[in-house]
C-alpha cells in the first residue's frame, strides 16, 4: 500500500507543483513582429520608397502622431467594401474608448466618394473619435499607400503602424481570423507602450 500512496501522491502533486512554479516564476511574453528593421531592401519595386539599410519608418502627415494607427485603403464600393467595414467595426467595438488607437480609412476619390461610405451608416456605426475617414485624390492616395505604407497595387490589406512609425502588421480583414489577429496584436502592442 505504501508504494501506491507515494505514486498517487506524485501523480497528483507533481502537476500542481509544476503549475505553481510556472505561475509564480514564469513570464508570459508575446511579441509581434517589427517589419523592415533592416530596411526595405529590394523586396518592393516602388521607386519612391526609402531603400536605406535602417529601420523603415512610415512618414506621413495624414496619420495622427503619437499613437497607434490602423490604416485601411479603399477604392471601390460593393460587397467586399461592406465586409471590410463590418470587420473594421469589430475592431472599433473593442478599442473605441482608447485614445491612443486610431482607425484611418483613406478613399481614392476618383473611384469612390465619401458619401458612398457614409451611406453604410445605417448598418455600421462610425465613431468619429475613433474612426477617421478621408477622401484623397488619386496621387495622394497612391503616395500614401505605395510610398508610405510599402504596399503593392494588388495589396488590399490593413496596416498596423505603432507610435514610433514602424509597420507592425499587415492584415487581410476579409478573413475573420485576420481581424481577430489584428485585435489580439493591438492588445499586445498596448502592453509594449
Amino acid at each position: 500500500m505504501g508504494k501506491k500512496a507515494v505514486f498517487l501522491f506524485l501523480l497528483i502533486a507533481l502537476p500542481v507543483m509544476i503549475f505553481l512554479f510556472l505561475k509564480f516564476f514564469g513570464r508570459n511574453e508575446f511579441t509581434i513582429p517589427v517589419y523592415y528593421e533592416q530596411g526595405l531592401g529590394d523586396s518592393l519595386s516602388t521607386p519612391c520608397l526609402d531603400k536605406a539599410n535602417k529601420q523603415y519608418l512610415v512618414n506621413s502627415d495624414l496619420l495622427p502622431k503619437g499613437g497607434i494607427n490602423i490604416v485601411h485603403f479603399e477604392q471601390a464600393d460593393g460587397p467586399v467594401l461592406k465586409s471590410r467595414l463590418e470587420e473594421l467595426e469589430r475592431v472599433q467595438d473593442v478599442f473605441y474608448e482608447d485614445d491612443h488607437i486610431r482607425l484611418n480609412t483613406f478613399l481614392n476619390s476618383q473611384t469612390i466618394a465619401l458619401d458612398d461610405i457614409t451611406d453604410y451608416n445605417r448598418r455600421i456605426q462610425f465613431l468619429d473619435q475613433f474612426w477617421n475617414m478621408e477622401a484623397l485624390d488619386s496621387a495622394s492616395w497612391a503616395e500614401l499607400k505605395y510610398c508610405s505604407m510599402a504596399m503593392t497595387p494588388l495589396d488590399n490589406r490593413v496596416v498596423l503602424v505603432d507610435a514610433a512609425g514602424r509597420i507592425r502588421g499587415y492584415y487581410n480583414i476579409l478573413e475573420r481570423k485576420e481581424t481577430d489577429r489584428l485585435i489580439l496584436e493591438l492588445r499586445i502592442l498596448k502592453t509594449e507602450e
